[in-house]
């Protein structure tokens, strides 16, 4: 009897292990499913932070109410994206046509000046023949020119951001008195301060993004423009694109204008690698810090590995959003364990007191 109710207890045991590994596989796969929608919400969410904080920074300057300006801000945003997508958008696409094709000669050109030299060679020969070499080239640079000529292929996402942006901005007390309204009543006076120190956070990091990608942008055209670089006004508008990601997307930035340079003349790719340096040194350490001298910044390891695990996992979805996703957390962990857990009085991130 002994041994039959032992018996009993492991089966027991084993299918108590085996429920909750389902329940744990099935919870993963939800997850998994839904985070492009957890994305867009959170996507909405940084949307809303924006148009809220300009809002509230000109209605209380001026004496105009919030709702009315808070819709002008929108409407200035969409004349704004309209207007520049008929402005700019022709020359753009023209632009992004003729680097498609040079896509063929910028990989064959690079291929020849690395082949100049012994090593790379013998480089070569271990690694990947000519023709894989093209082939990779253009699955690489495909998403790359994928990012205007796709413009209308996220439709749907756009507007489901757009309407949660939108109704969280119109009226924020009323979506943040909802969801304390879960939380007991003793806790909702510090889910309160938490709230308003992600929402400060936040709008410090968005500030900070938008005044460099503006940066990177105009110093980018500028710098192309005066080496003689073809397709300038693309390239540029793609680097201040990638400069939305810190670190990883400056590098991506540089990649097209080095391959369109090699098409021109060799020596231009190292007018373009000298043009990039040197933008991003004036934005990271003199421009940015002019601007804001609390600019939100975090360890450069810790965005890059929330990067790389966030692109493994999501795509280029998870690449984009990784960074405020770290902020947020990062503000989290500190205000919720660090202080009200362990007790110690530190400065959260983006605040300027201690």
């Amino acid at each position: 009897m002994t041994g039959m109710s032992a018996h009993g207890d492991f089966v027991r045991r084993v299918l108590i292990v085996i429920v909750l590994v389902a329940i744990a596989g099935l919870t993963l796969l939800v997850l998994s499913s839904a985070a492009s929608l957890f994305l867009m919400i959170f996507a909405g969410l940084l949307l809303a932070v924006l148009l809220d904080g300009v809002a509230s920074f000109v209605s209380e300057r001026t004496p105009f109410p919030r709702g009315l300006v808070l819709g002008a801000t929108v409407l200035g945003f969409l004349i704004f994206g309209v207007a520049s997508f008929w402005g700019v958008g022709p020359r753009v696409g023209a632009q992004l046509s003729e680097f498609v094709d040079l896509i063929p000669s910028a990989i064959s050109k690079a291929e020849a000046a690395f082949r100049e030299y012994e090593w790379s060679r013998k480089l070569l020969s271990l690694t990947i023949e000519p023709k894989e070499l093209l082939a990779l080239g253009g699955g690489v640079l495909r998403p790359i020119t994928g990012l205007f000529s796709g413009v209308f292929a996220g439709v749907v996402n756009v507007l489901i951001i757009l309407v949660v942006g939108i109704y969280v901005a119109a009226s924020p007390r009323t979506h943040v008195s909802g969801a304390l309204r879960l939380l007991p009543v003793s806790r909702r006076p510090r889910a309160v301060e938490v709230v308003a120190a992600l929402t400060h956070v936040i709008r410090r990091w968005i500030a900070g993004r938008l005044a460099s990608m503006l940066v990177v942008g105009v110093l980018t055209i500028v710098g192309l423009l005066i080496a003689g670089v073809p397709l300038a006004l693309t390239l540029g508008l793609f680097a201040a694109l990638a400069a939305f990601v810190p670190y990883v997307g400056p590098a991506i930035g540089a990649i097209p204008a080095i391959l369109v340079a090699l098409t021109d003349e060799p020596v231009k790719a190292l007018y373009v690698v000298l043009v990039f340096t040197l933008v991003q040194v004036l934005d990271n350490y003199i421009i940015t810090p002019l601007i804001d001298q609390k600019t939100v910044s975090l360890p450069p390891a810790l965005l890059i590995s929330a990067q790389i695990l966030m692109g493994i996992l999501l795509g280029a979805a998870g690449v984009l959003l990784a960074t405020p996703l770290v902020v947020v957390i990062v503000v989290l962990v500190q205000m919720l364990y660090v202080q009200d857990v362990l007790g110690d009085h530190i400065r959260v991130l983006g605040s300027g007191d201690a």
